[in-house]
Formats: C-alpha cells, structure tokens, sequence
C-alpha cells in the first residue's frame, strides 16, 4: 500500500513540474514575441472599363503627335 502511495505521489509531482514548467515557457515565449502592426488596406480603385482604357490612350496618342508637329514646324 506504501509503495501504492508513494508511486501515486511521483507521478503526481511529475505532472505538475512538466505542465508548470510548459505554462512557464509559453509565457515567457509570447512575451517576447514583436506584435506586427495591423494591417493596412488601402482603398482599391476601380478597373477602367475597355472604352475608357481605348480614349486615353487615343489622346495621348493625339498628344504625342500634336507635340510632334509642333516640334517639327519650328
């Protein structure tokens, strides 16, 4: 009955060392670890449609060969 006790007490005292020690170590573990900052989301814009994609370029092509004339007459 003695070495029942005994045996008992020991498995006990082990249990309590392994999971106090884990608890410990978890605590010291998330203490030090850098929180990163929130997370930023910026406002997305919107896709130009095909048509609007179609015009700038067009009047930046007409710019460009305005420009050109311009630079060319002088």
């Amino acid at each position: 009955m003695r070495h029942l006790i005994v045996a008992t007490t020991m498995i006990m005292v082990a249990l309590v060392i392994t999971f106090g020690t884990a608890s410990v170590l978890q605590g010291v573990a998330t203490a030090h670890v850098a929180r990163p900052e929130p997370f930023v989301v910026e406002a997305a814009r919107p896709a130009l449609k095909p048509a609007a994609v179609k015009e700038r370029l067009a009047t930046q092509l007409r710019e460009r060969m305005h420009s050109e004339v311009q630079f060319s007459g002088l």
